[in-house]
């Protein structure tokens, strides 16, 4: 089931589109600024992106139903669709943190290992999960993305609730809740 989620995945045009700007606008954002974080506070807007429409992909025309036909149990659909967004996530969300630690240390002159490159990785690849759960809860992409760019950018840092603590706990209570109506509602 993996194998099928990640093939469809790596079938879609967005999948490079979506990766690829975001990848180029990471790297512009950190030339301009060049102060650690920031650029990922704002390229994670891309991997919200791609989160949902990873998800919603299907909704829009109508190929859930031959998803659902050709797999009919639910949960395990849901979970290898998330795990294959993980696979290809996972090494995206890499690229684009290290491609951005290396050019704000090549900016300010300082060489230091970033080993906080795998934090960055960890909330920026929980960031794309639980896009994909709000995905999933409302299919449709950009109800997705303007609930979830809107939570990340304007709600949680008024509440301080933008760290990868608040995401490492949240996120898997949206994605069970996300497998909870995936399994109960029609395609």
């Amino acid at each position: 089931m993996i194998r099928a989620e990640l093939s469809k995945l790596l079938t879609l045009p967005a999948t490079w589109v979506t990766l690829g700007w975001t990848l180029v606008l990471n790297t512009l954002l950190t030339l301009v600024i060049a102060v650690g974080d920031a650029p990922i506070a704002y390229s994670q807007a891309g991997f919200v992106v791609f989160g949902a429409l990873a998800a919603c992909s299907e909704y829009t025309g109508g190929q859930i139903r031959t998803t659902l036909t050709a797999m009919p149990r639910r949960v395990p659909q849901l979970a290898a669709k998330h795990a294959a967004l993980a696979v290809v996530t996972i090494p995206a969300a890499l690229v684009v943190v290290l491609s951005g630690r290396v050019i704000t240390m090549a900016a300010l002159g300082s060489w230091a290992v970033p080993w906080e490159a795998a934090e960055a990785t960890a909330y920026v690849t929980l960031v794309t999960a639980l896009s994909a759960a709000v995905g999933v809860l409302v299919r449709h992409t950009l109800a997705a993305v303007a609930l979830l760019l809107g939570y990340l950018l304007v709600v949680a840092p008024l509440i301080r609730a933008a760290d990868l603590a608040t995401l490492a706990i949240g996120t898997p209570v949206v994605l069970a809740a996300a497998l909870l109506a995936h399994r109960r509602r029609d395609a």
